[in-house]
């Protein structure tokens, strides 16, 4: 009887241990603002021949104000449509000004926005990735009665968290005309398990299960939203993308498996790209650029103030910021097909 109270108490340490292990890391990630690294240049629509940026201001759900612009190619009156875009984790909507730029150009007005948390946006704390989905929402919302964008056809856009918030909004209340949802995860306690997981695999069910708990607690009825179930239940035109190489949203965890579920569905076209890594928009150069330049920063080159100036003054955001044309005018071919 003894060994059996040793074994039921052991198996309960360990449950105990997994839960704990959850909530330092929930509270370590998500009990904080997301502000993106200060050592590098986000480009801003000055920084770009013919880009016009009008800034708004939106209230998300509990009333925490979003801040984000209306991007729009210099003297277009008459847009194509609305593309609202949601950035992924880590910075504002200013790490991908490139793309978002792309898309003004062609014709389209941008609503880009920070979300809860990040960057010019209120909020104390992050919370969570289920907060994407909100965000999302509001600004879905905040299109419908901005006198600039209600009257256009919408297709949401989001790469990383931001597909994850894509995937995630295709059966809101607001019509949209289509989705692309570049590299996002099916959700956000299943993303965290495979993280802390990592080579041990046997860890991910319970780590899933005490972080679907932790979402509860903090989103209510809001929480553990799921990608395959939202998407088995679209109707609207849906691109997917996804990097073979990625190491950030690991694709067999999650690409292949949200694939996998819903590849019959016609409304869902997808792309597998089997030479990138988790920014399927850019150029393999940019990538590998991207990943030699950050790889190169030493630890010593972290604590010395001086050399880490040094350092990030000699990047080239022309060669970090290069997109795959390929990619973008596919993305930009769906989006005109939408609308």
């Amino acid at each position: 009887m003894l060994v059996v109270y040793i074994f039921v108490g052991l198996i309960l340490l360990f449950f105990l241990s997994m839960f704990v292990l959850a909530l330092c890391v929930h509270i370590r990630f998500f009990y904080r603002r997301y502000e993106g690294n200060s050592n590098l240049k986000y480009l801003e629509a000055k920084d770009f021949e013919s880009l016009e940026a009008e800034p708004v201001f939106f209230c998300s759900n509990n009333h925490q104000g979003l801040q984000g612009f209306i991007y729009k190619k210099t003297g277009c009156s008459d847009p194509i449509g609305c593309i609202i875009f949601s950035h992924g984790f880590g910075a504002g909507h200013r790490a991908y000004t490139t793309e978002i730029n792309f898309f003004a150009q062609a014709g389209f007005y941008v609503l880009a926005y920070d979300s809860t948390a990040c960057a010019d946006s209120d909020g104390k704390y992050f919370g969570g990735f289920d907060q994407g989905p909100i965000d999302l929402e509001a600004a879905l919302r905040f299109s419908c009665e901005n006198a600039q964008l209600k009257d256009l056809k919408k297709v949401i856009v989001g790469h990383s968290w931001g597909g994850f918030s894509v995937m995630n909004c295709v059966n809101t209340d607001v019509e949209i005309s289509g989705a692309v949802a570049m590299c996002g995860f099916i959700s956000g306690a299943s993303i965290m398990a495979q993280s802390v997981a990592g080579r041990l695999k046997f860890l991910k069910p319970v780590l899933t299960i005490d972080f679907r708990l932790l979402n509860k607690l903090k989103f209510g009825k809001d929480a553990n939203k799921n990608s395959i179930r939202s998407l088995k239940y679209s109707e609207c035109p849906i691109f997917l993308l996804y990097g073979k190489l990625d190491r950030t949203v690991k694709f067999p965890d999650n690409g292949a498996k949200i694939l996998q579920r819903v590849r019959h569905k016609s409304n869902i076209k997808y792309k597998i790209c089997s030479d990138k890594g988790h920014n399927v928009y850019l150029s393999v150069q940019a990538e590998q650029y991207m990943a030699k330049t950050f790889g190169a920063l030493s630890r010593k080159e972290k604590h010395d103030k001086e050399r880490k100036k040094n350092f990030y003054s000699s990047i080239d955001y022309g060669k970090l910021t290069e997109e795959d044309p390929v990619i973008m005018n596919e993305i930009l071919n769906f989006c005109l097909k939408c609308i």
